[in-house]
């Protein structure tokens, strides 16, 4: 069958035409994803609503399994999507899914109307069974290659969902106004929409199998030890980026006593450092350093500003958003790229599902993990962040430049 990667260099436009779709429904399903960021944090801080009282716990608790249960549904879902888009097709599964998030979205505004937490809690994990489709637009920016470099494909689409999690959490912060479950209702409205332009835009050949498709869960090559060491790398990472990400609107509300709406703008300053940088800066980065390189800078960069955000305060904190956004767009353009690469013969749809996987887990151990200790001091939950960054460019550095576990080969220019 023919295969994304089999286009000939005529055929250039149309790796183009298929990249730019999938930038824009990139774009419009996370902003539904990242529409309820700012809202959860003062809503259980506020601790008014039956929603943050359940069973007696305490409210940082049950956010902690509130952010938790996303990601525990985007693990089971995100180990097969990527494969079955591997077997299936790429623009089916895609838009199956994306349907399949409207429904959960919608699920999730019914919940938060009747205030009932535990289908707050089942509609949140339905949502991320089905929001592991990020791995099918990875897929294709792989499959693009070599009409299109794939570290450039890679930066695009994490712009354009660094320009989701702006969009989101803005009109997230300015729609509570009207109610939570208004929030989510927009949120189901982007997905169906996104639905929609899959369906009509995306060419036919995405729904080709791959020649190389292999059957089962994405987790199955981690049969392989050199892979294993990858899922600890980027476990690593993925858990210090999620206490970053759940838990400074937390320690916002706290210190300053930030509203949604400030919560939304400094997300946005956030997001646009981490745009900036995927569109302008990545290409520079990448004439200079080769990916695992690269992906160290990010990672230390991203790390070490993490290490000083909670010690910040006033308007200095603002640094530490722009060199987080910084350091965490290199190494989400690199990483990707570097692993894709070394594995050039797998299927590409496994292989990024596997990273969509071990994001999740990482984002759920955050989760459970830092609701316990936000008990205690968010400022601990920060830390441990940091930590856990220095600790995957420890495995980074060890992996590639000393042991040499994974496969090297030279990195395109662009």
């Amino acid at each position: 069958m023919l295969s994304i990667s089999s286009l000939k260099p005529a055929e250039h436009r149309t790796a183009q035409s298929i990249l730019g779709v999938t930038l824009v429904v990139t774009l419009i399903s996370v902003a539904g994803i990242a529409l309820p960021y700012p809202v959860l944090a003062p809503l259980f801080h506020d601790n008014s609503s039956p929603l943050t009282q359940f069973m007696g716990l305490p409210s940082e608790f049950l956010m902690g399994i509130v952010l938790g249960i996303y990601p525990l549904g985007i693990i089971i879902g995100g180990s097969f999507i990527g494969s079955w888009s591997d077997t299936y097709g790429r623009k089916r599964l895609l838009s199956l899914t994306l349907v399949g998030s409207a429904f959960g979205y919608a699920l999730t505004a019914l919940a938060a109307y009747s205030e009932h937490f535990l289908l707050f809690c089942l509609a949140r994990f339905l949502t991320g069974i089905c929001e592991g489709n990020i791995a099918i637009a990875r897929a294709i920016a792989a499959d693009l290659h070599p009409q299109i470099d794939k570290t450039r494909s890679f930066s695009l689409i994490s712009a354009m969902g660094y320009g989701g999690y702006l969009l989101g959490p803005l009109a997230g912060g300015y729609l509570i106004t009207w109610g939570m479950e208004l929030v989510f209702g927009a949120a189901a409205i982007a997905c169906l929409l996104c639905a929609l332009l899959s369906h009509q835009l995306l060419p036919r050949q995405l729904d080709n199998p791959q020649t190389n498709a292999e059957k089962g869960s994405s987790l199955v090559l981690l049969k392989e030890p050199a892979l294993r060491r990858f899922f600890l790398l980027y476990l690593l990472l993925t858990m210090g980026v999620n206490f970053y990400y759940e838990f400074y609107p937390l320690h916002l509300v706290q210190q300053q006593d930030f509203t949604p709406a400030q919560i939304s703008w400094v997300t946005v300053l956030l997001t646009a450092c981490m745009i900036a940088t995927s569109i302008w800066f990545t290409p520079m980065l990448q004439r200079k350093l080769n990916h695992a390189s690269a992906s160290l800078v990010g990672i230390t960069l991203f790390g070490a500003s993490l290490a000083c955000f909670p010690y910040l305060s006033n308007s200095s904190y603002l640094i530490t958003f722009m060199t987080i956004g910084a350091g965490i767009a290199i190494y989400n353009s690199f990483l990707p790229s570097y692993l894709s690469t070394a594995y050039q013969t797998r299927p590409q749809g496994q292989l990024m599902g596997m990273l969509v996987t071990i994001f999740c887990i990482g984002n759920l151990l955050a989760a459970i993990t830092g609701g316990l200790l936000a008990i205690l001091d968010v400022k601990l939950v920060l830390l441990i962040g940091a930590f856990c960054a220095a600790a995957a460019g420890g495995v980074l550095y060890h992996g590639h430049f000393k042991a040499q576990y994974w496969p090297t080969h030279k990195s395109p220019q662009l």
